[in-house]
């Protein structure tokens, strides 16, 4: 019996145990493939397999140079090429399930695998403020009730660091529209499922002075809280209980002295960049804090982790 011959179901079950770069080459060899591992059936039971390669992506203080990582394997560094349409003045906001959005200063935003480097360019909401007049902030996840991904833009008047209220538009990615929701007075936790405002607990004892330049991410399945210009990483264990956040500190000499995160690898590994402004990855079970090998890479402004997948802005859209 040839492979071709098998259950779609065992198919299924044997390709997605392998890497996004093979499967794109399984992709090339048959059409009967290429057509099965195309479908979203496939790419979601490849996506929860969870054994997937984490990758960094960094956005330096070169042209704009995007910079892939693999941290776990002597941070081999490569650049995404100049047709992702990658401008000056670019910041990466964030990532889920494979894909990252990009959001240049002036142009639409990007939304990019960039494994498979597929995109998918987001036109600017035509209900925010002006950009010349507010300060913007952006969020991006995943909407499991309606089996979308969303864009969340935060926009607000900036006179003298204050502001009476937040406006919100949320992106459908699979609808392709921008629509207005219920206006907040806080930078509050956004719901994407249900499109409002929640308010979560912080930890007692965290350092309430520069509490709104704490920085969240994502640390396994919990919600992690870093402190800005310290050391302390809170992490909520269980999501919406403020008796269950812990925390724990990075313990750093002056050479490592630690400006900002970057994002977590799996569980274990934090990547920080310091006030030297190289990264540095810290290893929570041997308290190992190690420099990542840049190669030509160097000052990293901002960026995120993110793990290889086979999911597709072009696929969601259609």
């Amino acid at each position: 019996m040839e492979l071709g011959d098998l259950p779609q179901e065992i198919l299924i079950e044997i390709f997605s145990r392998l890497p996004p770069k093979s499967l794109g080459k399984c992709r090339c060899s048959a059409k009967l493939w290429l057509n099965l591992l195309s479908t979203p059936h496939f790419i979601k039971s490849h996506l929860t397999r969870k054994t997937h390669q984490e990758y960094l992506i960094v956005n330096t203080t070169f042209d704009p140079t995007y910079s892939i990582s693999t941290i776990k394997d002597d941070s081999i560094w490569k650049t995404l090429p100049a047709g992702l349409g990658l401008r000056d003045q670019t910041h990466v906001v964030g990532s889920c399930d494979g894909l990252v959005l990009i959001v240049p200063e002036y142009f639409d935003k990007l939304l990019v695998n960039p494994i498979t480097m597929q995109q998918l360019k987001i036109p600017n909401s035509p209900l925010a403020l002006n950009r010349s007049e507010s300060v913007t902030m952006h969020g991006f996840g995943y909407d499991s009730c309606s089996d979308d991904y969303k864009v969340v833009m935060l926009s607000y008047y900036d006179a003298d660091n204050e502001h009476d209220s937040t406006f919100v538009d949320v992106y459908s990615v699979k609808r392709g529209v921008w629509k207005r929701v219920h206006n907040s007075p806080y930078d509050h936790p956004f719901n994407l499922a249900d499109e409002v405002f929640n308010e979560i607990s912080a930890p007692s004892g965290v350092n309430l002075r520069n509490f709104p330049l704490n920085k969240l991410v994502v640390r396994g399945e919990c919600l992690c809280m870093i402190e800005y210009d310290r050391t302390d990483v809170w992490t909520m264990e269980e999501y919406g209980l403020k008796e269950s956040w812990t925390k724990f500190g990075v313990h750093a000499d002056n050479e490592y002295f630690i400006q900002r995160p970057l994002g977590w690898f799996g569980d274990e590994e934090l990547v920080l960049v310091t006030k030297c402004v190289t990264l540095v990855v810290y290893n929570r079970t041997n308290g190992i804090l190690r420099m990542v090998i840049k190669g030509d890479v160097l000052q990293p402004l901002d960026g995120c982790t993110f793990v290889e997948s086979l999911v597709s802005p072009a696929l969601i859209s259609a």
